[in-house]
């Protein structure tokens, strides 16, 4: 080679290396993506169970990122996880836990933490129902009280019966002594709050032995085709009427009958059994709708209530619970 040729060389390479290093440096860079850089993420200071909360972050160089395809992701500490830039996302233990957000693509990663403070959902006591049994009930006869009460335990019971006595147990028993209308009211409460309902209790009076034990009543008997009640009759019907009216809890049946042989045997049937029944309401106030009547015509067969023919003239009024 000419000493000119070779001095050429040597100058074009030392010329023309640099300008190549420098070009294809800048076509690499140009070719390597922008990694993004996580800006803020948003998210609770404090959640309640059970409660969504809002999560969202920002990436501060997004402008520079372009168009490069992000994966963002995020970690809530309870070994869940989310998606996207902005996510919701429910607790279900109390505890404080940190949250990670991440932004990665293939120029590299970026991540922000923060923390979420999670509290116990609150759950005041409330009542749904309040029952006593039974309602009404008898002077001295023991009432079974129940509730139904929801809320975070433990809750305490106040219950206040109406008659200056009270209790703390969650489902008592009471005997009130004297009959009235007694308003019973139950107090719960726990952490998170109280609630409170009442009922009213009828007591009434006790009710005689009778009331429960009695089976039959007396008869009324009648004339040959008649059904006006005679003086004898009236006294049977008095010492049923007493009955009745010492026993709230019974009603009567009255059933009228005819003899075999008296004229229009259903019409006077139906007219004595009716009869009775206006006595019992119009002579001794027993209410009408205690008072059920029929007329079941001529009456057959052998009774004990009379002998001969006047045992089918009567009129039977029969207790009823």
């Amino acid at each position: 080679m000419k000493p000119s040729t070779l001095v050429n060389a040597r100058y074009y390479s030392s010329f023309w290396l640099p300008v190549f290093l420098v070009l294809g440096g800048l076509l690499l860079a140009g070719c390597t993506a922008t990694a993004p850089t996580v800006g803020t993420i948003n998210t609770p200071d404090e959640l309640e169970t059970g409660e969504s909360g809002t999560f969202e972050a920002t990436i501060e160089n997004q402008d520079e990122v372009g168009q490069e395809e992000l994966s963002y992701s995020w970690e809530f500490g309870d070994e869940s996880g989310g998606s996207g830039l902005l996510t919701n996302h429910v607790y279900n233990s109390t505890g404080k836990y940190t949250v990670t957000f991440t932004a990665s693509n293939s120029g590299g990663a970026d991540s922000a933490s923060a923390t979420v403070q999670v509290v116990r959902s609150p759950k005041p006591a409330s009542i749904s129902s309040l029952n006593a049994t039974p309602n009404p009930a008898e002077a001295g006869e023991r009432v079974r009280f129940s509730s139904n009460v929801q809320g975070a335990t433990p809750i305490g019971y106040s219950w206040s019966f109406g008659d200056d006595t009270r209790s703390s147990g969650s489902s008592p028993s009471h005997t009130y002594n004297e009959p009235g209308t007694y308003d019973v009211e139950l107090a719960v409460s726990n952490r998170d709050g109280t609630d409170s309902r009442s009922i009213s209790l009828e007591v009434e009076s006790a009710l005689p032995e009778i009331c429960t034990t009695v089976s039959e009543f007396n008869s009324a008997f009648f004339g040959r085709n008649s059904s006006t009640l005679t003086d004898e009759a009236k006294q049977s019907l008095n010492e049923n009427a007493d009955i009745l009216n010492k026993c709230p809890n019974l009603t009567v049946r009255v059933e009228g009958f005819a003899a075999p042989g008296e004229r229009n045997s259903q019409s006077l049937s139906n007219d004595r059994a009716q009869a009775v029944a206006d006595y019992y309401a119009d002579d001794n106030g027993i209410d009408s709708n205690r008072i059920n009547t029929s007329g079941e015509g001529a009456a057959s067969g052998v009774t004990s209530k009379k002998g001969g023919t006047r045992q089918f003239r009567r009129a039977d009024s029969i207790p009823q619970r």
